[in-house]
């Protein structure tokens, strides 16, 4: 059955050769009882190694069952071990943290039995050594008589072909020796038993065969094998730690040492943690510029003027680099009372915007979920009159009070309550309600007053009542405008103001709110005056169209009221023109162009400006695709060029954020390789502590793979539990942490850690773990058993 043919094994120790094993041959029966004899260092306890597939030989051949172990790979070993050889050790090697139940289970964990069939086995095997009573203990409540039957079992339980005992009653008393000799004798007598022993006593009395050692040579050999018996087939049926079984180890491990393990969670999750709060931190500061991107930069409209004007010192042109390198090269010092003049047209770029009938129906297709609104602002006059405190009506002379309208949004919030405080009145509800600007310091231009009908010079501090209520009286192109001879004229008497003014076909507006730019809108951009809505607007122009003088002026080529020829125009008749919104009475005697005419008479067929107010950042960016989409496959001269206000603030909120963000993760990475050496270092110090359990499970055909999976479960359960942990405590600082960002930023809830980061973040630290712990698990599965055995002895 097992043969040992010429085996040589030979260690260097202290720079010298010392021989262990010098030519051994032979041959065993495959049921007898064979004792080893022989001083210390004769090599019985290599030669019982290299039986156990825990040592190799030098030279020779182990042969078993006929076969040659010459080509065994290490997990042919293993096999090997856990299917045929059953290990009794004089110091027992219980590993100390597992019952005695596990303790026996363990040798049939690696055969693929089910959790039943293994404590089924054990049980049964601790029954015959009469210890079953004891099997929930741990070692440290047994005594050394029966430590050793644990052992026993431990070898019994996989029912293995040959048992392996050196000097298993070493550290006994002569009352447990005998007892112990006489279980092994019985329990094993079907087997083949190999004991070392130093007892000459015990093996004339136990033994069948006696072998002697001596200087790593066989002196005597009572009974030896000289015919060849009957070869059975070896049994290396495949053997693996099931994950279970890994985890249920690494489970007890983690209980049985509970202080330790709760330092090393508690070291592993202060980085977790650390980590955690980066993370909340970047998510936290992208909301805050999301948010101000939202409440902000999205406000700012894209604005299409008819000049679109890019000022920019990286002109292409070879003149423009040439100035840009005299600038660097020059000695300029603003520090001296000297000024430099330069001409600013050469750093810009003009592009004309050619805006036609054919883009403004572009622009009316667009998506209106995009746009909260689009303001189409045209260089208008309107009629308006006003009426003084002696009942007196005149002309408001609208070139003086700044007329401006307003967008209003779709949401909830007006533009005006967005971006204006409400010193008095109440914001408009309809669009005969008009609102007065002032400046930040509640000033308004005096000739705006005058207009307005406010006595200046009585009243140098005008109090908000005199103005909220105040009313005017917008007259419609068909009421203010009188043909006589195929011309226009206004009558401006006396009665026929009073008569427009008390008609019932005027608009009736009135000032209903007076508002100041906040001190934080970046959209205040309306002008001191009056500001109507872009419904009023619209309204107005749609009757001006239909109007007489309008229709007249769209089929002649003379000014309809002073009969002067009108200017030609380099221009076509369907594109904006830069006008000056002139006020027709104060101008009759200029000559104008037609589409100057149909503005000052308030028809422009087309806007001098469109604003378009998107909904939310993300529409913004749609809007911007759609308005690049028409400029696709055009010449640079039919481009529509548009500013997008907000660029520049969201490059240097994207840039900021940037820097943040680079921050952050040089000190995540930080915190990320110091996790990663501490967890190596605590895991190492773990590969250290527990050698017994290591070495005991390669002893029992344990695989390499199998000790490397063992730890790694366990680092993975450490990495787990620590960053259930670090995220706890992430949770529990980010409270402070924000109270005193925003003490400092005036941001509130900066740091956030959503529920799904937060499970990011716990993947990574089992990742971290996982990854800290796998070189020390590594070096454990390369422990050699037999040190640690020599080293017991």
């Amino acid at each position: 059955m097992l043969q040992l043919k010429n085996i040589y094994k030979s260690y260097i120790t202290g720079g010298s050769r010392q021989i262990a094993l010098d030519g051994i041959n032979l041959k065993f029966r495959e049921s007898e009882f064979v004792t080893v004899l022989g001083p210390s260092g004769s090599g019985k306890t290599t030669f019982l190694n290299i039986i156990g597939g825990l040592e190799r030989c030098d030279k020779g051949d182990l042969i078993i069952n006929g076969k040659s172990t010459k080509e065994f790979t290490d997990s042919n070993w293993d096999f090997y071990r856990n299917n045929n050889i059953g290990f009794i050790f004089k110091n027992y090697n219980l590993i100390p943290h597992l019952s005695i139940l596990e303790n026996v289970t363990i040798a049939v964990s690696f055969n693929g039995l089910s959790k039943k069939e293994k404590q089924e086995k054990a049980i049964e095997a601790l029954n015959r050594v009469g210890i079953k009573d004891y099997m929930r203990k741990t070692s440290q409540y047994l005594t050394k008589d029966e430590m050793q039957r644990v052992a026993i079992a431990r070898a019994l339980v996989n029912n293995p072909k040959i048992i392996l005992a050196d000097e298993p009653t070493g550290n006994l008393d002569s009352k447990s020796t005998i007892e112990i000799m006489n279980l092994i004798k019985e329990i094993f007598k079907d087997k083949l038993v190999i004991l070392i022993t130093q007892n000459p006593g015990i093996a004339k009395r136990y033994a069948t065969r006696m072998i002697t050692f001596r200087d790593g040579e066989v002196i005597e050999d009572t009974n030896p094998l000289k015919e060849d018996l009957h070869q059975k087939e070896i049994d290396l049926k495949r053997t693996h730690m099931k994950i279970s079984m890994a985890i249920k180890l690494a489970i007890r491990d983690i209980s049985n040492k509970k202080l330790r393990m709760f330092f090393y969670v508690l070291i592993s999750s202060i980085g977790i943690m650390g980590i955690a709060l980066i993370v909340a931190l970047l998510q936290g500061f992208n909301k805050q510029i999301s948010g101000y991107e939202n409440d902000t930069l999205a406000n700012y409209p894209i604005v299409i003027n008819k000049v679109y004007t890019n000022y920019s010192i990286h002109n292409t042109s070879q003149n423009s680099k040439q100035t840009q390198n005299d600038l660097k090269n020059s000695k300029l010092n603003t520090k001296n009372d000297i000024i430099y003049s330069y001409n600013s047209s050469q750093n810009s770029t003009e592009h004309i915007n050619q805006v036609n009938k054919d883009y403004i129906d572009y622009i009316k297709q667009m998506d209106k979920d995009l746009v909260s609104e689009i303001s189409y602002e045209s260089q208008i006059n309107m009629n308006i009159l006003r009426e003084d405190e002696d009942g007196k009506v005149s002309i408001l002379d609208t070139s003086t009070i700044n007329l401006s309208s307003y967008p209003k949004d779709n949401g909830q919030e007006t533009y005006l309550e967005k971006n204006y405080e409400l010193l008095y009145g109440y914001y408009p509800t309809n669009k005969n309600e008009v609102v007065l600007i002032v400046d930040e310091k509640n000033r308004l231009d005096t000739n705006i007053l005058n207009a307005l009908g406010i006595d200046v010079k009585k009243n140098k501090e005008i109090k908000f009542d005199d103005l909220i209520g105040k009313e005017y009286k917008i007259i419609l192109n068909d009421e203010f405008y009188k043909k006589q001879n195929g011309h226009f004229y206004v009558d401006s008497s006396e009665k026929n103001l009073k008569k427009l003014y008390n008609s019932k076909n005027t608009i009736t507006i009135s000032i209903t709110a007076i508002l100041r730019a906040k001190e934080d809108s970046n959209l205040s951009n309306l002008p001191e005056g009056i500001s109507y809505s872009n419904e009023l607007f619209n309204y107005y122009i749609d009757d001006c169209k239909k109007s007489d003088i309008v229709k007249s002026q769209q089929d002649s080529n003379y000014n309809v009221i002073t009969g002067q020829t009108l200017k030609n125009s380099k221009n076509k008749e369907d594109e904006i023109f830069e006008i000056s919104g002139i006020n027709i009475l104060n101008n009759v005697n200029q000559s104008t162009t037609k589409n100057q005419m149909l503005s000052s008479l308030g028809a422009s067929l087309l806007p001098s400006s469109i604003t378009i107010y998107p909904k939310d950042f993300e529409s913004k960016s749609d809007i911007i695709e759609y308005l690049d989409n028409y400029n696709k496959d055009k010449n640079e001269d039919e481009k529509i060029l548009y500013k997008d206000t907000s660029t520049t603030i969201n490059k240097l909120s994207t840039n900021i954020m940037k820097g943040i963000t680079i921050v952050l993760v040089v000190f995540a990475t930080l915190i990320f390789f110091i996790s990663l050496i501490t967890i190596f270092i605590l895991t190492y110090a773990s590969v250290l502590e527990r050698k017994t359990e290591v070495c005991i499970l390669r002893v029992l055909g344990g695989k390499k793979r199998d000790i490397v999976r063992l730890f790694n479960t366990e680092n993975v359960i450490i990495g787990f539990l620590a960053g259930i942990l670090g995220v706890f405590l992430a949770y529990t600082f980010i409270v402070p942490m924000n109270y005193g960002l925003e003490k400092i930023t005036d941001l509130s809830n900066v740091a956030i850690l959503k529920v799904e980061n937060a499970i990011v973040v716990i993947a990574i630290s089992v990742i971290l773990t996982f990854i800290g712990g796998f070189i020390p698990a590594k070096i454990a599965a390369r422990k050699d058993p037999v040190e640690f055995l020599k080293n017991q002895n």
